[in-house]
């Protein structure tokens, strides 16, 4: 017996990397049928069933996809990047919320500050079903607070008072997300909308990736003639680029894109902000390989231009068409 598991293990691996290799080509059906594959071999997989999870995804079928990222999560045994931690054994007391009406809910952050921005969206239908508490991130607090729920940034001591849990971005799964029942953006409303002209918000790289330098940005992107304004908190400028001010928070964030001609960015926190907000000239820099969030991008932001790498080395293709794009070219 022990070694029919060793050897469906194998067997598994196996069909786990061809199906990345798949999954590497954007050739997302044919990956699916990889860690399907591999999932009857080692049903409890959770690289397959994470990487199943993000296919799905990224061929906009949410109904399985959601689903499936949570169990992804939980086999994964995720302690979070949000302000949750070691206190996620006690959260993990608590029943999981399947989006019944009449709960005192335990919401959290466990994922990075765009997942979070993103699953906004969803705040107000879950207020209506449930007496909501949100833990957060001290850099959305004040973001969060707009949507008029408890906010908290640290982990209440006393969990007795909460009938079940939830993390924010598990709100798709619980509230059966689909391709025609996402909230629509805008859903995020700065205090003052007052875009000024040949103003650019850039951000060109994230907590957790870095994909230009700040030179190599500025030397793709034609920004001669426009005033430059970062939109990442505490990450450095130079002389080109108006720093955010210390201490601020994606709230900051939020006001300083409602006063921008244009915004700029990659994968970052503060293009699903400029998305949640609606900015009318949101452009959005991707990689060949992307990640699922940009796939489908106007059921999430129909408002964002993508402009993606048509191969996995030349960034000449898509930064010529934005600046094309902001510069007003037919």
């Amino acid at each position: 017996m022990t070694e029919i598991v060793a050897a469906n293990a194998v067997i598994a691996t196996q069909h786990v990397n061809t199906g990345i290799g798949y999954f590497r080509a954007n050739r997302f059906a044919e990956a699916v049928a990889c860690f399907d594959a591999a999932l009857r071999y080692k049903p409890d997989d959770s690289y397959a069933r994470y990487n199943r999870a993000t296919a799905l995804l990224s061929l906009g079928d949410y109904e399985q996809g959601f689903p499936e990222y949570d169990v992804a999560w939980r086999l994964f045994h995720w302690r979070g990047f949000g302000p949750v931690g070691d206190d996620i054994d006690r959260i993990n007391e608590k029943p999981l919320w399947k989006g019944e009406r009449g709960v005192r809910l335990l919401l959290y952050h466990e994922l990075g500050h765009g997942d979070a921005i993103m699953a906004m969206r969803y705040l107000p239908e879950i207020k209506r079903r449930a007496e909501v508490t949100l833990v957060i991130d001290e850099a959305l607090a004040r973001l969060a607070q707009r949507f008029d729920v408890n906010v908290t940034t640290k982990v209440p001591d006393d969990l007795t008072g909460f009938d079940a849990r939830l993390p924010l971005f598990g709100a798709m799964s619980a509230l059966g997300a689909s391709a025609t029942t996402i909230p629509a953006a805008p859903y995020i409303h700065p205090l003052v909308w007052q875009p000024q002209s040949r103003d650019i918000g850039i951000a060109w790289c994230g907590r957790t990736q870095i994909m230009f330098s700040l030179e190599y940005f500025l030397m793709l992107l034609a920004h001669q003639g426009f005033r430059l304004h970062a939109l990442q908190p505490g990450i450095p400028t130079d002389a080109r680029v108006n720093p955010l001010p210390p201490g601020a928070d994606f709230s900051d964030v939020a006001n300083r894109i409602a006063a921008m001609d244009h915004i700029v960015s990659v994968d970052t926190a503060a293009i699903h902000l400029a998305g949640a907000i609606g900015h009318p000239s949101a452009h959005l820099v991707l990689p060949f390989l992307s990640d699922w969030r940009w796939h489908h991008v106007e059921r999430w932001y129909p408002n964002l231009k993508t402009y993606r790498q048509e191969n996995a080395i030349n960034w000449s293709g898509p930064f010529a068409k934005l600046n094309e794009a902001i510069h007003g070219a037919a």
